[in-house]
Protein backbone atom coordinates (compact mmCIF):
# COMPACT_ATOMS: atom_id res chain seq x y z
CA UNK A 1 0.00 0.00 0.00
CA UNK A 2 1.33 3.17 -0.86
CA UNK A 3 2.12 5.73 1.90
CA UNK A 4 0.12 9.22 0.61
CA UNK A 5 1.10 10.75 3.86
CA UNK A 6 4.50 10.84 4.14
CA UNK A 7 4.61 12.61 0.29
CA UNK A 8 3.30 15.94 1.64
CA UNK A 9 5.15 18.40 1.97
CA UNK A 10 7.13 19.39 5.02
CA UNK A 11 4.95 21.88 5.95
CA UNK A 12 1.88 20.05 5.98
CA UNK A 13 3.35 17.25 7.89
CA UNK A 14 4.62 19.51 10.66
CA UNK A 15 0.82 21.00 10.78
CA UNK A 16 -0.24 17.62 11.45
CA UNK A 17 2.30 16.99 14.05
CA UNK A 18 1.20 19.95 15.88
CA UNK A 19 -2.10 18.86 16.96
CA UNK A 20 0.37 15.89 18.77
CA UNK A 21 1.61 16.01 22.24
CA UNK A 22 5.03 16.29 22.56
CA UNK A 23 5.55 12.07 23.40
CA UNK A 24 2.92 11.61 20.92
CA UNK A 25 4.88 13.63 18.09
CA UNK A 26 8.53 11.97 18.98
CA UNK A 27 7.14 7.78 18.33
CA UNK A 28 6.45 9.62 14.82
CA UNK A 29 9.95 9.07 14.41
CA UNK A 30 10.10 5.49 14.11
CA UNK A 31 7.34 5.81 11.09
CA UNK A 32 9.94 5.84 8.72
CA UNK A 33 13.57 8.14 7.59
CA UNK A 34 11.25 10.79 6.13
CA UNK A 35 9.46 11.19 9.66
CA UNK A 36 12.62 10.62 11.39
CA UNK A 37 13.08 14.53 12.31
CA UNK A 38 10.16 16.42 11.39
CA UNK A 39 8.97 15.88 14.80
CA UNK A 40 11.77 17.89 16.22
CA UNK A 41 10.19 20.68 14.12
CA UNK A 42 6.27 20.17 14.95
CA UNK A 43 5.63 23.05 17.95
CA UNK A 44 7.27 26.05 19.72
CA UNK A 45 4.84 24.60 22.73
CA UNK A 46 7.25 22.18 24.76
CA UNK A 47 4.53 20.45 27.75
CA UNK A 48 6.05 17.07 29.65
CA UNK A 49 3.30 15.45 31.48
CA UNK A 50 2.47 11.58 32.04
CA UNK A 51 -1.16 11.90 33.46
CA UNK A 52 -0.98 8.06 33.04
CA UNK A 53 1.91 7.51 34.85
CA UNK A 54 0.69 9.41 37.24
CA UNK A 55 -2.44 8.54 37.79
CA UNK A 56 -1.65 4.90 38.29
CA UNK A 57 1.38 5.98 41.06
CA UNK A 58 -1.54 7.60 42.76
CA UNK A 59 -3.90 4.26 43.01
CA UNK A 60 -0.26 2.91 43.97
CA UNK A 61 0.20 4.97 46.76
CA UNK A 62 3.96 5.14 45.93
CA UNK A 63 6.16 6.45 43.34
CA UNK A 64 9.97 4.57 42.74
CA UNK A 65 12.78 6.86 41.93
CA UNK A 66 13.11 4.67 38.74
CA UNK A 67 9.46 6.34 37.44
CA UNK A 68 11.33 9.94 37.87
CA UNK A 69 14.44 8.60 36.56
CA UNK A 70 12.63 7.40 33.44
CA UNK A 71 10.54 10.83 33.03
CA UNK A 72 13.80 13.32 33.53
CA UNK A 73 15.48 10.58 30.94
CA UNK A 74 12.91 11.29 28.02
CA UNK A 75 12.29 14.80 29.20
CA UNK A 76 16.58 15.41 28.78
CA UNK A 77 16.34 13.49 25.42
CA UNK A 78 13.87 15.62 23.58
CA UNK A 79 15.47 19.29 24.93
CA UNK A 80 19.14 17.68 23.76
CA UNK A 81 17.14 17.19 19.81
CA UNK A 82 15.17 19.90 19.83
CA UNK A 83 16.16 22.71 17.20
CA UNK A 84 13.71 25.73 18.02
CA UNK A 85 15.68 29.04 18.28
CA UNK A 86 12.66 29.95 20.89
CA UNK A 87 10.27 28.65 22.47
CA UNK A 88 6.48 29.60 23.27
CA UNK A 89 5.66 27.31 26.35
CA UNK A 90 7.87 25.22 28.71
CA UNK A 91 5.68 22.78 31.10
CA UNK A 92 6.60 20.33 32.77
CA UNK A 93 4.01 18.37 35.62
CA UNK A 94 5.14 15.45 37.17
CA UNK A 95 6.07 14.43 40.57
CA UNK A 96 9.45 15.64 40.88
CA UNK A 97 11.32 17.02 43.83
CA UNK A 98 15.22 17.94 45.41
CA UNK A 99 16.68 15.06 44.05
CA UNK A 100 16.31 15.98 40.32
CA UNK A 101 17.76 19.11 40.69
CA UNK A 102 20.51 19.29 37.99
CA UNK A 103 18.49 18.06 35.32
CA UNK A 104 15.04 20.55 36.44
CA UNK A 105 18.38 23.39 36.81
CA UNK A 106 19.28 22.95 32.68
CA UNK A 107 15.93 22.50 32.17
CA UNK A 108 15.23 26.29 33.35
CA UNK A 109 18.13 27.10 31.64
CA UNK A 110 17.37 25.53 28.17
CA UNK A 111 13.69 27.54 28.43
CA UNK A 112 14.89 30.93 29.49
CA UNK A 113 17.74 30.77 27.02
CA UNK A 114 14.75 30.31 24.64
CA UNK A 115 13.05 33.65 25.40
CA UNK A 116 10.18 31.43 26.58
CA UNK A 117 6.72 33.11 27.45
CA UNK A 118 5.02 30.52 29.61
CA UNK A 119 6.99 29.07 32.35
CA UNK A 120 5.19 26.38 34.65
CA UNK A 121 6.51 23.99 37.10
CA UNK A 122 4.63 21.63 38.19
CA UNK A 123 5.77 19.05 40.82
CA UNK A 124 2.65 18.33 42.69
CA UNK A 125 2.87 14.95 44.37
CA UNK A 126 1.04 11.80 42.84
CA UNK A 127 -0.18 11.46 46.64
CA UNK A 128 0.14 13.27 49.47
CA UNK A 129 3.32 13.27 51.57
CA UNK A 130 3.46 15.45 54.81
CA UNK A 131 7.40 15.40 54.31
CA UNK A 132 8.93 16.12 50.79
CA UNK A 133 12.25 17.61 49.82
CA UNK A 134 11.24 20.42 47.07
CA UNK A 135 13.01 22.02 43.81
CA UNK A 136 14.38 25.34 45.44
CA UNK A 137 14.19 28.00 42.15
CA UNK A 138 17.20 28.70 41.28
CA UNK A 139 17.90 32.64 42.81
CA UNK A 140 21.14 33.27 41.96
CA UNK A 141 20.34 32.20 38.23
CA UNK A 142 18.42 35.02 37.41
CA UNK A 143 19.66 37.83 40.13
CA UNK A 144 23.11 37.55 39.80
CA UNK A 145 24.88 40.35 36.99
CA UNK A 146 27.45 38.53 35.86
CA UNK A 147 25.27 35.59 34.70
CA UNK A 148 22.01 36.26 35.07
CA UNK A 149 19.29 34.43 32.36
CA UNK A 150 17.13 36.82 30.28
CA UNK A 151 13.46 37.08 30.65
CA UNK A 152 12.47 39.32 29.01
CA UNK A 153 9.64 37.81 26.97
CA UNK A 154 8.13 36.12 30.19
CA UNK A 155 4.24 36.61 30.30
CA UNK A 156 3.32 33.68 32.61
CA UNK A 157 5.01 32.05 35.51
CA UNK A 158 3.81 29.06 37.10
CA UNK A 159 5.11 27.30 39.87
CA UNK A 160 3.60 24.83 41.99
CA UNK A 161 5.38 22.44 44.62
CA UNK A 162 8.61 24.10 44.24
CA UNK A 163 10.50 27.08 46.64
CA UNK A 164 10.18 30.47 45.44
CA UNK A 165 11.20 33.61 47.47
CA UNK A 166 9.00 36.32 47.83
CA UNK A 167 12.21 38.12 46.33
CA UNK A 168 12.49 36.47 43.48
CA UNK A 169 9.25 37.01 42.08
CA UNK A 170 9.54 40.53 43.05
CA UNK A 171 12.59 41.04 40.97
CA UNK A 172 10.95 38.95 37.87
CA UNK A 173 8.13 41.21 37.96
CA UNK A 174 10.51 44.56 38.20
CA UNK A 175 12.76 42.80 35.30
CA UNK A 176 9.47 41.32 33.10
CA UNK A 177 7.73 44.06 31.00
CA UNK A 178 5.41 41.71 29.58
CA UNK A 179 4.31 39.59 32.78
CA UNK A 180 1.11 39.51 32.93
CA UNK A 181 0.46 36.17 35.17
CA UNK A 182 1.63 34.68 38.34
CA UNK A 183 0.53 31.65 39.80
CA UNK A 184 2.22 30.11 43.29
CA UNK A 185 0.89 27.05 44.81
CA UNK A 186 2.85 25.18 47.79
CA UNK A 187 5.94 27.17 48.24
CA UNK A 188 7.55 27.54 51.83
CA UNK A 189 9.60 29.71 51.17
CA UNK A 190 7.83 33.00 50.83
CA UNK A 191 7.57 35.26 53.64
CA UNK A 192 6.64 38.62 52.29
CA UNK A 193 5.33 39.69 48.98
CA UNK A 194 5.43 43.28 47.98
CA UNK A 195 3.84 43.60 44.67
CA UNK A 196 3.84 47.13 43.45
CA UNK A 197 4.73 49.79 40.55
CA UNK A 198 2.49 52.15 38.22
CA UNK A 199 4.21 50.10 35.33
CA UNK A 200 3.23 46.28 36.13
CA UNK A 201 1.70 44.91 33.50
CA UNK A 202 0.57 42.15 36.00
CA UNK A 203 -2.93 40.88 35.68
CA UNK A 204 -3.01 37.64 37.34
CA UNK A 205 -1.93 37.03 40.79
CA UNK A 206 -2.37 33.72 42.88
CA UNK A 207 -1.05 32.62 45.90
CA UNK A 208 -1.99 28.97 47.04
CA UNK A 209 -1.31 27.49 50.16
CA UNK A 210 1.92 29.11 50.94
CA UNK A 211 1.87 28.96 54.58
CA UNK A 212 4.69 30.86 55.91
CA UNK A 213 3.69 33.98 54.30
CA UNK A 214 3.05 37.05 56.67
CA UNK A 215 2.17 39.75 54.39
CA UNK A 216 1.31 40.66 51.09
CA UNK A 217 0.79 44.30 49.26
CA UNK A 218 -0.26 45.27 46.41
CA UNK A 219 -0.36 48.41 43.85
CA UNK A 220 -0.82 46.96 40.66
CA UNK A 221 -2.93 49.26 38.16
CA UNK A 222 -4.08 45.99 35.41
CA UNK A 223 -4.56 43.38 38.11
CA UNK A 224 -7.92 41.51 37.12
CA UNK A 225 -7.43 38.53 39.69
CA UNK A 226 -6.04 37.69 42.75
CA UNK A 227 -6.14 34.93 44.54
CA UNK A 228 -4.79 34.12 48.09
CA UNK A 229 -5.13 30.90 50.13
CA UNK A 230 -3.80 30.12 53.73
CA UNK A 231 -3.37 31.68 57.06
CA UNK A 232 -4.68 35.12 58.21
CA UNK A 233 -1.98 37.59 56.93
CA UNK A 234 -1.38 40.96 56.54
CA UNK A 235 -3.12 42.03 53.60
CA UNK A 236 -2.50 45.63 51.87
CA UNK A 237 -4.97 46.35 49.07
CA UNK A 238 -2.97 49.92 47.71
CA UNK A 239 -5.02 50.13 43.98
CA UNK A 240 -6.60 47.48 42.03
CA UNK A 241 -8.70 49.43 39.76
CA UNK A 242 -9.55 46.30 37.68
CA UNK A 243 -9.98 44.01 40.05
CA UNK A 244 -12.37 41.84 38.98
CA UNK A 245 -12.45 38.33 40.20
CA UNK A 246 -11.40 37.46 43.82
CA UNK A 247 -10.48 33.81 45.78
CA UNK A 248 -9.69 34.41 49.10
CA UNK A 249 -9.56 30.80 51.30
CA UNK A 250 -9.03 30.43 54.95
CA UNK A 251 -8.53 27.53 57.13
CA UNK A 252 -9.57 26.37 60.19
CA UNK A 253 -9.75 28.74 63.21
CA UNK A 254 -8.83 31.36 60.15
CA UNK A 255 -11.77 32.39 58.76
CA UNK A 256 -12.22 35.25 55.16
CA UNK A 257 -13.73 37.63 56.60
CA UNK A 258 -10.40 39.67 57.82
CA UNK A 259 -9.94 40.09 53.97
CA UNK A 260 -12.97 41.91 52.98
CA UNK A 261 -11.25 44.78 54.94
CA UNK A 262 -8.59 44.95 52.76
CA UNK A 263 -11.08 44.58 49.62
CA UNK A 264 -13.22 47.05 50.81
CA UNK A 265 -12.54 49.45 47.91
CA UNK A 266 -13.13 46.79 45.17
CA UNK A 267 -15.98 44.75 46.51
CA UNK A 268 -18.45 46.60 44.49
CA UNK A 269 -16.93 46.14 41.01
CA UNK A 270 -16.05 42.18 41.07
CA UNK A 271 -17.45 40.12 38.80
CA UNK A 272 -16.78 36.66 40.59
CA UNK A 273 -15.74 35.99 44.12
CA UNK A 274 -14.63 32.44 45.28
CA UNK A 275 -14.85 31.83 48.97
CA UNK A 276 -13.00 28.80 51.06
CA UNK A 277 -14.99 28.26 54.20
CA UNK A 278 -13.85 26.08 56.91
CA UNK A 279 -17.28 26.43 58.89
CA UNK A 280 -16.34 24.57 62.01
CA UNK A 281 -16.93 26.78 64.13
CA UNK A 282 -19.82 28.45 62.85
CA UNK A 283 -17.81 31.29 61.78
CA UNK A 284 -20.70 34.12 60.43
CA UNK A 285 -19.09 35.52 56.85
CA UNK A 286 -20.34 39.29 57.11
CA UNK A 287 -18.93 41.98 54.62
CA UNK A 288 -18.08 45.17 56.07
CA UNK A 289 -21.23 47.62 57.00
CA UNK A 290 -22.80 48.81 54.12
CA UNK A 291 -21.31 46.97 51.81
CA UNK A 292 -22.77 44.90 48.50
CA UNK A 293 -21.50 42.66 45.57
CA UNK A 294 -23.63 45.36 43.26
CA UNK A 295 -21.84 44.02 39.98
CA UNK A 296 -21.37 39.99 41.42
CA UNK A 297 -22.12 37.47 38.75
CA UNK A 298 -20.61 34.60 39.44
CA UNK A 299 -20.24 33.38 43.69
CA UNK A 300 -18.35 30.14 44.14
CA UNK A 301 -18.35 28.92 47.91
CA UNK A 302 -15.97 26.12 48.64
CA UNK A 303 -17.71 24.77 52.13
CA UNK A 304 -15.49 22.49 54.76
CA UNK A 305 -18.93 21.83 57.26
CA UNK A 306 -19.92 19.46 59.68
CA UNK A 307 -23.67 17.33 59.59
CA UNK A 308 -24.90 19.12 62.60
CA UNK A 309 -23.97 22.64 61.53
CA UNK A 310 -26.37 25.22 59.28
CA UNK A 311 -25.24 26.89 55.52
CA UNK A 312 -28.11 29.29 56.46
CA UNK A 313 -25.66 32.18 57.27
CA UNK A 314 -24.03 32.07 53.50
CA UNK A 315 -27.60 33.24 52.54
CA UNK A 316 -26.84 36.59 53.30
CA UNK A 317 -23.91 36.67 51.09
CA UNK A 318 -26.17 35.21 48.09
CA UNK A 319 -28.53 38.45 49.37
CA UNK A 320 -25.92 40.75 49.24
CA UNK A 321 -25.31 40.32 45.38
CA UNK A 322 -28.36 41.77 43.94
CA UNK A 323 -27.47 40.26 40.12
CA UNK A 324 -25.72 37.31 40.99
CA UNK A 325 -26.67 34.90 37.58
CA UNK A 326 -24.31 31.71 38.97
CA UNK A 327 -24.01 30.28 42.31
CA UNK A 328 -21.89 27.17 43.00
CA UNK A 329 -21.06 25.20 45.95
CA UNK A 330 -18.57 22.84 46.44
CA UNK A 331 -18.96 21.00 49.74
CA UNK A 332 -16.45 19.20 51.81
CA UNK A 333 -17.86 17.44 54.32
CA UNK A 334 -16.94 15.46 57.23
CA UNK A 335 -18.35 13.94 60.21
CA UNK A 336 -21.51 13.17 59.10
CA UNK A 337 -23.08 11.17 61.49
CA UNK A 338 -25.62 13.06 63.08
CA UNK A 339 -28.81 13.05 61.26
CA UNK A 340 -31.34 16.04 62.20
CA UNK A 341 -34.57 17.87 60.53
CA UNK A 342 -34.51 20.03 57.50
CA UNK A 343 -35.67 23.08 58.68
CA UNK A 344 -36.50 25.92 56.06
CA UNK A 345 -36.18 29.49 55.50
CA UNK A 346 -39.57 31.10 56.02
CA UNK A 347 -38.70 34.79 54.59
CA UNK A 348 -36.62 35.82 51.75
CA UNK A 349 -36.38 38.14 49.21
CA UNK A 350 -37.81 36.21 45.43
CA UNK A 351 -34.43 36.25 42.99
CA UNK A 352 -34.96 37.33 39.55
CA UNK A 353 -31.41 37.37 38.28
CA UNK A 354 -29.89 33.75 39.29
CA UNK A 355 -30.24 31.69 36.60
CA UNK A 356 -27.74 28.64 37.44
CA UNK A 357 -27.14 26.61 40.36
CA UNK A 358 -24.69 24.29 40.64
CA UNK A 359 -23.84 21.81 43.74
CA UNK A 360 -21.11 19.69 44.16
CA UNK A 361 -20.26 17.17 47.15
CA UNK A 362 -24.31 17.05 47.66
CA UNK A 363 -24.87 14.06 50.06
CA UNK A 364 -28.26 14.51 50.37
CA UNK A 365 -28.89 15.10 54.62
CA UNK A 366 -30.21 18.08 56.07
CA UNK A 367 -26.91 20.72 55.76
CA UNK A 368 -27.36 20.64 51.84
CA UNK A 369 -30.86 20.07 51.51
CA UNK A 370 -32.00 22.95 52.88
CA UNK A 371 -29.79 25.37 50.93
CA UNK A 372 -30.59 23.74 47.62
CA UNK A 373 -34.35 24.54 48.88
CA UNK A 374 -33.95 27.40 49.60
CA UNK A 375 -32.34 28.22 46.29
CA UNK A 376 -35.11 26.79 44.53
CA UNK A 377 -37.94 28.44 45.90
CA UNK A 378 -36.08 32.26 45.95
CA UNK A 379 -34.73 31.84 42.63
CA UNK A 380 -37.93 32.00 40.80
CA UNK A 381 -36.57 32.57 36.98
CA UNK A 382 -33.76 29.60 37.63
CA UNK A 383 -32.65 28.12 34.21
CA UNK A 384 -30.42 25.46 35.49
CA UNK A 385 -29.69 23.74 38.74
CA UNK A 386 -26.65 20.25 38.30
CA UNK A 387 -26.50 18.45 41.40
CA UNK A 388 -22.73 16.25 41.77
CA UNK A 389 -22.74 14.05 44.21
CA UNK A 390 -19.22 13.50 43.86
CA UNK A 391 -16.94 15.00 46.26
CA UNK A 392 -14.95 17.72 44.90
CA UNK A 393 -11.48 16.21 45.77
CA UNK A 394 -12.20 13.87 43.50
CA UNK A 395 -14.31 16.27 40.24
CA UNK A 396 -11.87 15.92 36.86
CA UNK A 397 -9.79 12.27 38.38
CA UNK A 398 -10.35 9.00 37.20
CA UNK A 399 -12.12 8.18 40.36
CA UNK A 400 -15.04 10.60 39.64
CA UNK A 401 -16.96 7.39 37.44
CA UNK A 402 -16.61 5.20 40.02
CA UNK A 403 -17.67 7.24 42.74
CA UNK A 404 -21.12 8.29 40.52
CA UNK A 405 -21.77 4.87 40.69
CA UNK A 406 -21.28 4.19 44.56
CA UNK A 407 -23.83 7.14 45.15
CA UNK A 408 -26.98 5.77 43.99
CA UNK A 409 -28.99 6.75 47.03
CA UNK A 410 -27.47 10.16 47.04
CA UNK A 411 -28.74 10.76 43.91
CA UNK A 412 -32.48 9.33 44.52
CA UNK A 413 -32.86 11.50 47.54
CA UNK A 414 -31.45 14.44 45.10
CA UNK A 415 -34.83 13.57 42.67
CA UNK A 416 -36.74 14.81 45.35
CA UNK A 417 -35.72 18.26 45.36
CA UNK A 418 -37.51 18.10 41.73
CA UNK A 419 -40.72 18.98 42.80
CA UNK A 420 -39.53 22.29 44.24
CA UNK A 421 -38.13 23.15 40.92
CA UNK A 422 -39.38 26.57 38.95
CA UNK A 423 -41.14 26.34 35.86
CA UNK A 424 -39.17 25.54 32.84
CA UNK A 425 -36.08 25.28 34.40
CA UNK A 426 -33.91 21.80 33.70
CA UNK A 427 -32.67 19.67 36.46
CA UNK A 428 -29.10 17.37 36.28
CA UNK A 429 -27.97 14.44 38.41
CA UNK A 430 -24.67 13.91 37.46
Amino acid sequence: MEDWISQLPDEVLISILSLFTVKEACRTSILSHRWKNLWLFHTRILDFDDPDTMRDLSSKREIANWDRDKFVTRVNHILNLHPALTIDQFRVCFDLNKRSERDIGRWVDFAFSKGVKRFELDFSPAYYCKITRRYTFPHERFTCVKNSICINSLTSLTLKYVHVTGELLEHFLSNCPLLERVHVDSSESIVNLKICGSSLKLKYLHIIDCFQVKSIKIFAPNLESFGYVGNIIELQIDYTPRLLDVYIGGLRHHPVNYAFLALSSYLHQLESLTLGICHYDNINIKLPQFQRLTNLRHLKLKVTVRDEESLFDLISLIEAAPLLRKFTLELFSSELQKEREVRKVINYDPNEHLKEVEIVGFVGRAIDIELVVYLLESAIKLEKIVINPCSPYVVGTPWETEEIENNKVVKECAKQLKKYLPLGAEFVIL
